[in-house]
């Protein structure tokens, strides 16, 4: 397929991951961040790609942004969605700035995208999006509750995409991660028990998560589904 790639979130973790795997597979890539400039711009350099700062949770931004790149590498083939924010705490904690900023960043940034990036691919007649979600979105989690509604959200967000844009050979996914060796992973995670829960008996790797972003991307009868590498956390 190659072309141009974007990557939300592109500067550490899955982002950079998938932005490293995209650039070896002959992508341009445009890496944005958010306040992660030394890491985002090591990643364009590794890999010749160009680094950019913007806030998914404002659309002014994104759609700078898609100019940008746009005007910067090319018309955009692939779009990933992987800008994330999550804090670990209970319900009886959550403040409403943490409700809004969960729901901005993470359902709001990935309509963002879509929004900005779908109708320059609709008019093309092509492009993958691909929105990453959590296999939390399928379990649910005491300690995470904005965060998996978000996260659920963006389900319902790509399935009526993917309706939409279909006829114009626009493909919208998502991704539903398992538990990945990344920072977001913390400790209450990391406990040997829950490893041992997973039916795989381990955590999953950047990279392994990368490749399963990737080839979804560029799946070309592949729309509107919800894809969950997770090592047997979730067994469907």
């Amino acid at each position: 397929m190659a072309g141009t790639a974007l990557v939300t979130g592109g500067a550490t973790g899955m982002g950079r991951a998938t932005a490293y795997l995209l650039a070896a597979r002959g992508y341009r890539v445009a890496i944005d961040h958010l306040g992660s400039t030394a890491q985002a711009e090591q990643v364009a350099d590794d890999i010749g790609g160009i680094a950019y700062e913007a806030d998914v949770a404002d659309i002014g931004a994104v759609d700078a942004l898609v100019a940008a790149v746009e005007s910067d590498l090319g018309p955009i083939d692939v779009a990933i969605a992987c800008a994330g924010f999550d804090v670990d705490v209970p319900l009886a904690e959550v403040t409403e700035d943490l409700w809004r900023r969960s729901l901005e960043v993470i359902l709001g940034g990935c309509a963002n995208v879509i929004a900005t990036v779908g109708p320059r691919m609709r008019a093309r007649r092509r492009g993958s999006i691909v929105g990453i979600s959590s296999e939390l979105a399928l379990l649910g989690d005491e300690n995470h509750v904005p965060y998996v509604t978000a996260k659920s959200a963006m389900i319902g967000l790509v399935r009526s995409i993917a309706r939409e844009y279909g006829p114009d050979q626009v493909r919208v996914n998502i991704v539903c991660p398992g538990p990945t060796d990344t920072a977001m992973l913390t400790e209450r995670w990391r406990g040997e028990d829950y490893r041992n829960s997973i039916a795989l008996n381990r955590f999953g790797t950047p990279d392994e998560l990368a490749r399963a972003i990737v080839d979804v991307a560029e799946w070309t009868w592949l729309t509107g589904q919800v894809i969950s590498p997770n090592g047997g956390v979730v067994i469907q």
